[in-house]
């Protein structure tokens, strides 16, 4: 297996830019290279980089046992979005991203074989990009997202009543703009609408995760809305998973696992399940 850090200069963002590879090229034969089958784009959350995921999960070796690329991007703060205040991190990585895979790794997959994936901020980026770039994107799995901004912009602005900030409130701030009026190209809602009004074949299957007991700012209800409102819509392959767990890395564990099991269309999450129960004399 290989893993590649990197470090260049994007030009979309004005900066240099970190990005992490995982590639599973001795998968059949430690004397030859295999190819994977497949990659996924991960999104990592607000507070965390794209480090701490991989860290605390068994994502490459969930990756490895199936053959697939992962592409761990770097987006401090940045909502995935192309920020009134911030960087291009939306464009960044729809636009220029693939491109320097292609050129720099090689790593380049048709539609039906690039998904996405990624937690918390991340969660709502995956929605933001998958449902924005359907073209781009086969399937997404957005894992614990804040995923109502007019809820989220809601408490925002009682905090700011109150004299309260955070780090998170600024990113929210820099991304969306000081009035927090969201726009229809960040509105979750809106754009799941857009998507469920494609052919059928030409929208992404979406799989939705979130613990039952993940009550940062009100996430867990903001996916039953969510979910709710998707119930009403005309889409292809849609579901909302949940199971007991908060806002934490052995909820997302679990998740990514489910994850590449319906990416894949295969049981290996399942078999990985069955695995870890021990009978205890």
């Amino acid at each position: 297996m290989a893993f590649i850090s990197s470090n260049f200069y994007s030009a979309r963002l004005g900066q240099e830019v970190d990005l992490e590879l995982y590639l599973p090229n001795d998968y059949t034969n430690k004397t030859s290279i295999s190819q994977p089958q497949a990659v996924i784009y991960f999104l990592h959350g607000l507070s965390r980089s794209q480090k701490y995921f991989k860290e605390l999960s068994a994502t490459n070796r969930y990756a490895r046992d199936n053959q697939l690329a992962i592409v761990y991007i770097s987006a401090p703060q940045s909502w995935y979005s192309d920020g009134v205040h911030g960087m291009k991190y939306y464009t960044y990585i729809t636009e220029e991203l693939p491109v320097l895979l292609k050129s720099m790794f090689g790593l380049e997959f048709p539609r039906e074989k690039t998904f996405l994936a990624g937690l918390s901020m991340g969660g709502y980026g995956t929605w933001k990009i998958g449902l924005s770039r359907p073209d781009m994107f086969s399937a997404i799995a957005p894992m614990s997202a804040p995923c109502d901004l007019k809820m989220v912009a809601g408490m925002i602005k009682q905090l700011q009543a109150r004299g309260q900030s955070t780090d998170a409130l600024k990113s929210i701030i820099d991304t969306f703009g000081a009035d927090l009026e969201i726009r229809e190209e960040d509105d979750i809602f809106y754009l799941i609408k857009k998507v469920s009004e494609l052919p059928a074949n030409q929208q992404p299957r979406i799989r939705s995760m979130c613990g039952k007991q993940d009550e940062l700012i009100g996430i867990y209800k903001q996916n039953v809305k969510l979910d709710q409102y998707a119930q009403t819509l005309p889409l292809a392959d849609y579901k909302f998973w949940r199971w007991d767990g908060a806002h934490e890395y052995s909820f997302w564990d679990r998740a990514i696992l489910h994850a590449i099991a319906f990416f894949l269309d295969n049981d290996y999450d399942e078999k990985e399940i069955r695995k870890w129960r021990c009978e205890r004399e």
